[in-house]
């Protein structure tokens, strides 16, 4: 079984924020590569012609590695980890395990022609398990991938469903990290508003995910999946407290133990969390009560989230009153303890 403890060759907490490859020191563990041949894929499966495909309820924003590469010197990026979770979701058998494989070298290839400025997460064709499991194991151990993806639930189907339990136990033998970005719910459609999805249901999407997976019992019983829950964990640090306090009243849910608070908080504490759009001071104070600066890691989803919001994000971050080895932490040494094929890259 795969430890999380650091080798004597990881930097200390102590260790200053260093330039790595063309950039100032942040892995941005949160950035998405919208690959041609997905909007290709997507736009064939969906009868719909690429020009008029939509993301998450708005237009597909322009992208290409040139344009990311871009981005990166222009906001002190070293290297982005790319990903597309919810790739296959519109895809089921054969055609999602040849999307999923033909994405995961399309990944394999940016991060051979660029191998100090991106990882990759692999997309996995999540209706399959023994094809999930199959795909991680050509992807970690073939293409090199620095770990794998997920969205929040698969055709409503939680992460923390007996029905991924295979999946998890190849994961946590592997101790492999595993990045988890939300999607709308099934029946987001009754709720939304008018509201775009990303500005609510996400959030509430990632907390359902995390919610989940420590009610369920997964969260404990594969403790050694490194897992990533995104957009500084939805609203999960508001609301563990209240999770903690009410569930010892009204229990887990059919057939779960009930956990005790304690339980609840110690299971919640244990996510990894990226803080895309969420190091104002006020996010950043509830997740403070919740999870250490260890657990945090820098992400500002771009393209789904323009380039134009990053400075600001970063300078809430610097703003913080971190301290020197907490800001390490967040910005790159978390990152580079649950990646270390970016970090072999990056010496």
């Amino acid at each position: 079984m795969a430890s999380n403890t650091p080798t004597s060759n990881t930097p200390t907490s102590n260790t200053p924020i260093k330039a790595l490859g063309a950039g100032h020191g942040i892995i941005d563990v949160h950035s998405h590569a919208l690959l041609p041949l997905w909007l290709d894929a997507a736009s064939k499966a969906m009868n719909i012609a690429r020009d008029n495909l939509q993301i998450a309820g708005t237009p597909v924003p322009e992208w290409s590695v040139d344009i990311h590469l871009a981005m990166m010197d222009a906001n002190g990026i070293a290297a982005c980890v790319l990903s597309w979770p919810p790739a296959t979701s519109f895809l089921k058998g054969k055609p999602a395990r040849d999307l999923a494989r033909a994405m995961n070298e399309a990944f394999a290839e940016i991060v051979a022609r660029h191998p100090t400025r991106f990882g990759a997460f692999a997309v996995l064709p999540l209706d399959d398990m023994d094809a999930s499991i199959e795909e991680m194991n050509y992807a970690l151990d073939v293409l090199k991938l620095d770990g794998v993806s997920s969205s929040t639930h698969v055709a409503g189907a939680y992460l923390g469903d007996p029905r991924f339990d295979s999946w998890f136990a190849e994961m946590n033998l592997r101790g492999a990290t595993l990045f988890v970005h939300p999607i709308p719910s099934l029946n987001a459609g009754q709720v939304d508003m008018g509201i775009n999805v990303s500005i609510l249901e996400f959030m509430f999407d990632s907390t359902r995910m995390a919610t989940n997976m420590v009610l369920s019992g997964a969260k404990k019983r594969f403790a050694e999946v490194r897992l990533i829950c995104t957009h500084g964990g939805g609203t999960i640090p508001y609301l563990a407290s209240r999770i903690s306090i009410l569930e010892p009243l009204f229990g887990a849910g059919p057939n779960r133990p009930t956990l005790s608070g304690e339980e609840v908080l110690a299971g919640l504490s244990t996510f990894y969390f990226d803080l895309t759009a969420s190091t104002a001071p006020a996010s950043l104070d509830a997740i403070r009560h919740l999870a250490p600066p260890s657990r945090l890691m820098l992400g500002f989803d771009f393209p789904m989230m323009p380039a134009s919001t990053i400075p600001g994000a970063f300078k809430n971050f610097e703003d913080y009153n971190y301290s020197a080895g907490d800001r390490y932490d967040i910005a790159q040494g978390t990152a580079l303890k649950l990646l270390p094929t970016l970090a072999a890259r990056l010496k």
